[in-house]
């Protein structure tokens, strides 16, 4: 059994191979797939916190010379929390094009790092809460990550900046679209870091700004923000962004090609 970590923004990344079908490229290409490592560290000196902790093994359960196509391939288990999600790296036969799917047919694009302060606390969660400053109840629309004025803030994953600027009760805030209907936010900040504007392209795990206290806060913290298509969610409940699924006589061509009833 080979087994190799790297810590990056996305936190300990442990992929163990346990199959002689797997190369050290394959190994590299599904790190660089789905996380990039933090700007500026290296292992040596990435932070990682319980929420932060993204596990990845693949493994073969038969005998090589009866390993499926899908298995070959690489097959990967993602352990997430105490959520598991299968993956296969799959050839679509009609576009030609390989990618990661995940059992439903869904191509799964960048790990979307679930906490841009490494070094954060956990505070306030999404869901309904009773405003600090003010004073009633309504819906907390992200999570609250509490870090001293100045903690760097790193970029969830690729996009393109919409918006950087003072957002009324937000104070300085980022906006960021990843694609596909996913956009995140970063809120309360003390200033945006250097070229970091709108229209800016940015990277997973490029700082983007530091944590601060501006807007209506009781003090310094970043509160994150994820919609799909318009609608906010639970940070903490989005792995992955979907980059679309398979439909029709290509889902059902994957579907065979899991099942190894299919050697496309």
């Amino acid at each position: 059994m080979k087994t190799f970590s790297l810590v990056m923004l996305a936190g300990l990344v442990a992929l163990s191979a346990c199959t002689p079908a797997l190369s050290p490229q394959n190994e590299t290409a599904a790190i660089d797939h789905f996380v990039s490592p933090l700007e500026g560290k290296s292992e040596a000196d990435g932070a990682a916190g319980p929420d932060d902790r993204l596990r990845l093994s693949y493994a073969a359960d038969k005998p090589a010379q009866t390993l499926t196509a899908a298995s070959k391939a690489l097959d990967m288990v993602l352990q997430l929390g105490s959520n598991k999600i299968s993956v296969y790296r799959y050839r679509d036969p009609e576009s030609g094009k390989a990618g990661y799917f995940d059992g439903d047919g869904n191509r799964l694009g960048q790990y979307l790092l679930r906490n841009p302060v490494p070094d954060g606390r956990a505070t306030s969660g999404f869901g309904p809460r009773h405003h600090p400053v003010l004073g009633y109840s309504r819906m907390h629309s992200g999570a609250d990550w509490a870090a001293p004025v100045g903690t760097p803030i790193y970029a969830a994953a690729d996009g393109t900046v919409t918006f950087a600027g003072s957002h009324g009760g937000d104070g300085k805030r980022i906006e960021i679209d990843h694609g596909h209907g996913y956009e995140t936010s970063y809120s309360h900040q003390s200033k945006f870091a250097a070229g970091v504007a709108t229209g800016s392209h940015v990277e997973q795990g490029q700082l983007i700004g530091y944590v601060g206290k501006t807007g209506l806060v009781t003090g310094a913290h970043l509160h994150y923000e994820v919609s799909i298509n318009g609608r906010k969610v639970d940070p903490r409940k989005v792995h992955f962004i979907r980059e679309g699924r398979l439909e029709g006589t290509a889902l059902a061509k994957f579907r065979d090609y899991v099942d190894g009833d299919d050697d496309a």
